[in-house]
C-alpha cells in the first residue's frame, strides 16, 4: 500500500500544473512521473493537456531510504499525514554514523511498514537533541513535508519547559545572547558576531533551589535553550554540556512540551500539551 492523492482538473491547465497547484514540488513531480506513478482519469500519463473535470492522481513510489525500527513510537496522536510523538530522552531523532537504524525517524518508518506502508519515507519536522525529550511532528511523507514547508504560514510553534539551576531574576524575560560554535566543534558560545538567538522564557514555579521555566524560542540555535540559560548563570539541570550531570540526572532536564501547527491538507490547527516528566523534581503547584 502506498499513500495516494487525487485532484480535480478546476478549468484547461497541464497534469503539472494542476499538481504543483496543490504543493507538489518540482523535484517530487520529476520522480513521479519517471516512477510512471502520474495517472490521469485512472491511465498512467505523462504532462499534458487536462480539462475541467479531469482527475489527476498520484502514488508515492515505495522508497528505501529509511532503514525500518521496530522499537516502539508512542504516539500521542496520529492524523491522515502526520503523526505527532512523544521522543524519549538517549533518542537521537535522526540517523547518524554512529546508529543508522536507531532513532525516531527509523522507529516511525517502522510504524508506518507495520500499518502496510510500502517503503515509507517519513520526515521529522520538528527535531530535538538526543535527550530532550517531548513532543515532535513527523510527515508520514515526502508530500506532507513539501506541503508544510512550502506553507506560508504553517502555525507551526513549539513550547518547552526546563529545569534550571537556581532562582531567575526577573521570573519573566528575554535572552538576547548571540550564539556561535565553540572550538571543540560540539558546544555553542556566547560570541559578538555570532548567530541572533532569542529566547522568551517565564518562570512556572521554584522550588529547593530550582526553576521550572516555560520557554519559547523565536530563534532556532543549535543548543539554544542549553546555551543561554548556562550564559546567563542558570543551567539546566543535569546537562552534561553547560551544567553538571549527576546520578539522579544525567541528563539535561529538557522538554518539548507544547506543539502547534495548521495542516496544509485540511487548514485544521492542531496543538498538543504534555504534562512534566514523572522523574523530574516536584514543584508546588
Amino acid at each position: 500500500m502506498n499513500f495516494s492523492f487525487q485532484y480535480s482538473a478546476e478549468r484547461a491547465t497541464t497534469v503539472k500544473r494542476v499538481l504543483m497547484r496543490q504543493g507538489v514540488s518540482h523535484r517530487l513531480l520529476t520522480k513521479l512521473f519517471a516512477a510512471n506513478a502520474v495517472f490521469l482519469n485512472g491511465e498512467p500519463t505523462v504532462n499534458q493537456p487536462v480539462i475541467h473535470g479531469d482527475k489527476i492522481r498520484f502514488e508515492l513510489p515505495a522508497a528505501d531510504t529509511v532503514a525500518i525500527s521496530h522499537d516502539p513510537l508512542t504516539v500521542v496522536q496520529e492524523l491522515d499525514n502526520w503523526l505527532i510523538v512523544n521522543k524519549p530522552v538517549g533518542l537521537a531523532s535522526v540517523p547518524g554514523p554512529s546508529a543508522p537504524t536507531a532513532s525516531l525517524l527509523n522507529r516511525a518508518a517502522g510504524y508506518l511498514a507495520a500499518a502496510g506502508i510500502d517503503g515509507p519515507q517519513p520526515a521529522v519536522m520538528t527535531r530535538l537533541d538526543r535527550d530532550t525529550c517531548g513532543l515532535v511532528l513527523i510527515a508520514k511523507h515526502i508530500f506532507a513535508q513539501g506541503k508544510l514547508d512550502q506553507a506560508e504560514d504553517n502555525g507551526l510553534t513549539k513550547q518547552y519547559q526546563a529545569v534550571v539551576s537556581g532562582i531567575l531574576d526577573p521570573a519573566v524575560g528575554t535572552i538576547t545572547l548571540p550564539l556561535a560554535k565553540a572550538a571543540d566543534g560540539i558546544h555553542r558560545e556566547v560570541r559578538e558576531g555570532g548567530q541572533t538567538a532569542i529566547t522568551d522564557y517565564a518562570v512556572a514555579a521554584t522550588h529547593n533551589g530550582l526553576s521550572l521555566v516555560n520557554i519559547v524560542l523565536q530563534t532556532g540555535r543549535t543548543h539554544q535553550i542549553r546555551a543561554h540559560f548556562a550564559a546567563i548563570g542558570h543551567p539546566l539541570v543535569g546537562d552534561p554540556l553547560y551544567g553538571q550531570a549527576t546520578s539522579e540526572y544525567p541528563h539535561q532536564l529538557l522538554q518539548a512540551s507544547g506543539l502547534t501547527f495548521t495542516d496544509p491538507f485540511t487548514g485544521l490547527t492542531h496543538s498538543y500539551h504534555l504534562p512534566l516528566p514523572a522523574d523530574w523534581p516536584a514543584f508546588p503547584a
